[in-house]
């Protein structure tokens, strides 16, 4: 099966084909056909992906190397130039194999609910064209041998969220969140590359691990075993601690940006631009998560350096803190979740920073469950609500959808760390970790008090949704428009792009006809994804915290790190304060907003009292809204003043020196000046030629009588 492991990305990479070219293919049944691949391709990689997983549990090392292009050896160069040498090399780990199971498992899953929720929408075959190519670039990303690899996967994600993200462009702000996303992402690019170069420059290779041995981080870990931080013995020569520094620094900022982590977080919220299921895709299943996967992959690299692991853990812990104190005051029900995604990456990065990688992707895995249904549920009220995503003209849904109430439920007290729930056992085992070894109850106190706040905002999020007095007209709901088309009486298209006229027999399509502007369930092709979210869930992470056989999966790709003693907060003592604090963010979610008076409108602060503090920049409410003025800043710093000094460039620069200057000195007296020369030399007269070649025979002449001169007199 391991030869096969290239059908892990080809299958994705065959459906992308298939889509683009549909209307070629296919002619009028493109849709139908483009329904059917896209899920299917999936889901068949996943399949793919659990048989090789089998397979890579009963190697030796539980390490087995593949050839990307299926036929030719894993050691086949793909670039061979001076000493520099990358291989179309697969690397199938426990590592690789975990996230191309959940990148494969729940993209597909997503992917299924995508054929519903896009069921409509005149451009099916571009969304779905997109969607497998970004799961595509991640299996690239998760299952590249090599930086390089991960690189171009790396980069095509990026690509692809740009894509699916401003899909609906014509609406100016859904273009400028992927503009955003794009630009910002970039950045953080800038920084993986040069770290990159740097790892090439001191250990000569780009892959993590070879047949050989001389791997990346075979080379990091024999140093580690050895208790060497900077000798690096297979290589024969030293590598100073700065200089691992300097590498781990500059791969974090490339993490910094695809997880959208503080300062290149701002990118994350606006990403609610595109549709639902992008939305679940980004946060779930793929980009968000690439950092935390390639720190990960590298820990040989940090553990090495612990200035660098403690500027990771404070920069998650920071992350985490900001994005659940923003989550607080949001009313759109995906921005909510947006900043929570944002909180719980800092959780992720807590874990690495403090040395337990395994708790990171442990939460990467519960986050991935328990995220997916909460976008995925928020889609599906946004589709009961005809498009409408602000919770101020929600309420009241309990009674209308509640089998979407009841996943939607199971995913709040999951990720609010419920006792007993998947997000529980995750976040416990990193706030764990994060007590012990210096500066360990601040990591624990901001991480404890981060949990509150979770579970607070998110229940803020069940109460608003479906709770309070319901603050619509059953029958009368607007259509919410957020599609590339400007002619909406002819279309009729709501946020997800139904068509409210034409004859199509879509399941989603026949519900809304039926239901009209009502309130209603969706289509079970998009509740059967929920289903199975909501039962992972619940089930996933007593099952890996009991048994074991996570941590025990993991063990052969990530180095443990012993503490010597046991932290103030022990790990008994560390489960009740964790599951006292989540009832009490619970429960005073449902003491603010359960009170009558609350209760009827689902506003905690008076419509004009929010209006009043809006209007005061320093009030605690205003800052909270508007992000800590994160965006604010970057505006001033980058638009207004990087914007005055661009425009000096160009004025001095490039008109003043290049166009002016330099132009003029070389085009207009430089070239125009010969060119005037030269211009009179062609008269068209034949004399004048005869006479220019008399001249040259002379001229050849006189030369040749003059070299025999001095020759004879020599």
């Amino acid at each position: 099966m391991s030869q096969l492991a290239s059908l892990i990305i080809l299958l994705p990479f065959l459906g992308f084909l298939h889509n683009a070219f549909a209307g070629v293919i296919w002619k009028k049944n493109a849709k139908k056909m483009v329904q059917l691949v896209a899920p299917a391709v999936i889901g068949a990689a996943f399949v793919v992906s659990v048989l090789v997983c089998m397979e890579m549990q009963g190697a030796k090392d539980h390490r087995l190397f593949a050839s990307l292009i299926p036929g030719i050896s894993p050691s086949t160069p793909w670039i061979k130039a001076a000493g520099f040498q990358v291989n179309f090399e697969l690397l199938i780990d426990p590592l690789s194999m975990l996230m191309a199971l959940i990148v494969t498992g729940v993209g597909g899953l997503i992917h299924l609910y995508a054929t519903a929720y896009m069921a409509d929408d005149p451009e099916l075959p571009r969304f779905f064209t997109y969607f497998n190519l970004f799961i595509t670039m991640m299996l690239i990303l998760v299952l590249g041998g090599n930086f390089l690899l991960m690189f171009v996967g790396w980069e095509g994600v990026g690509t692809c969220s740009y894509l699916l993200i401003s899909f609906w462009h014509k609406n100016s702000d859904n273009a400028k969140a992927g503009n955003k996303a794009f630009i910002v992402n970039r950045v953080g690019d800038l920084g993986f590359a040069l770290g990159m170069m740097l790892i090439w420059s001191v250990f000569g290779t780009l892959s993590y691990y070879t047949q050989d041995g001389h791997g990346v981080m075979q080379l990091a870990g024999a140093g580690s075993e050895h208790g060497v931080s900077h000798v690096i013995d297979a290589l024969g020569q030293m590598v100073p601690v700065a200089t691992l520094t300097t590498i781990c620094i500059l791969l974090f900022v490339g993490a910094m940006g695809k997880s959208a982590q503080i300062p290149l977080w701002v990118w994350l919220p606006d990403a609610m631009a595109g549709p639902t299921p992008v939305s679940a895709l980004i946060h779930a299943a793929t980009m968000v998560t690439a950092g935390v996967v390639m720190l990960t992959r590298c820990s040989w690299l940090f553990v090495q350096s612990p200035q660098a692991m403690q500027f990771v853990a404070y920069i998650g812990l920071a992350t985490a803190f900001v994005g659940a104190t923003i989550g607080i005051v949001q009313n759109d029900i995906k921005r909510v979740l947006a900043f929570s995604t944002v909180s719980q990456l800092g959780y992720m990065f807590l874990a690495c920073g403090v040395g337990n990688f395994t708790a990171g992707m442990f939460h990467v895995t519960t986050h991935a469950f328990f995220k997916a249904l909460l976008f995925l549920g928020s889609g599906a009220v946004i589709h009961s609500m005809l498009g409408e995503q602000d919770m101020r003209k929600m309420g009241g849904l309990k009674k209308n959808i509640p089998k979407t109430w009841l996943v939607m439920c199971l995913g709040t007290y999951a990720i609010a760390g419920i006792p007993g729930l998947s997000g529980f056992w995750s976040k416990d085992e990193i706030l764990h970790s994060a007590s012990l070894g210096a500066n360990g109850m601040v990591f624990y106190g901001f991480g404890i008090a981060t949990a509150f706040m979770t579970a607070f905002y998110m229940n803020r999020l069940m109460w608003k949704t479906f709770y309070v007095k319901q603050q619509f007209v059953d029958g009368e709901i607007p259509h919410q428009h957020h599609s590339n088309f400007d002619d909406h009486d002819a279309h009729g298209h709501d946020d997800h792009g139904h068509e409210a006229h034409g004859d199509h027999s879509d399941e989603g399509h026949d519900a809304q006809e039926a239901h009209g502007s009502q309130v209603h369930e969706s289509p079970f092709p998009m509740m059967l994804p929920l289903y199975v979210l909501a039962f992972l869930s619940v089930v996933f992470g007593a099952w890996a915290h009991f048994s074991g056989s996570f941590e025990h999966f993991l063990e052969p790709v990530v180095p443990h790190m012993e503490h010597t003693a046991e932290g103030p907060i022990t790990e008994q003592m560390g489960y009740i304060i964790s599951g006292v604090v989540a009832f009490l963010g619970v429960g005073l979610a449902a003491l603010l907003y359960g009170r009558p008076a609350i209760r009827a409108t689902g506003q905690l602060i008076p419509a004009a009292l929010k209006i009043k503090m809006e209007k005061n920049p320093a009030h605690p409410y205003t800052f909270l809204l508007n992000k800590w003025w994160w965006d604010s800043l970057y505006n001033f710093v980058f638009i207004r003043v990087g914007g005055i000094f661009a425009q000096l460039l160009w004025r001095v620069v490039d008109q003043g020196i290049i166009d002016g200057l330099i132009t003029k000195v070389i085009a207009v007296w430089g070239v125009g000046g010969l060119s005037t020369g030269l211009r009179r030399v062609q008269t068209g007269y034949v004399r004048n030629y005869a006479l220019a070649m008399l001249f040259g025979v002379v001229t050849l002449v006189l030369g040749l009588m003059g070299s025999w001169f001095m020759a004879a007199n020599r």
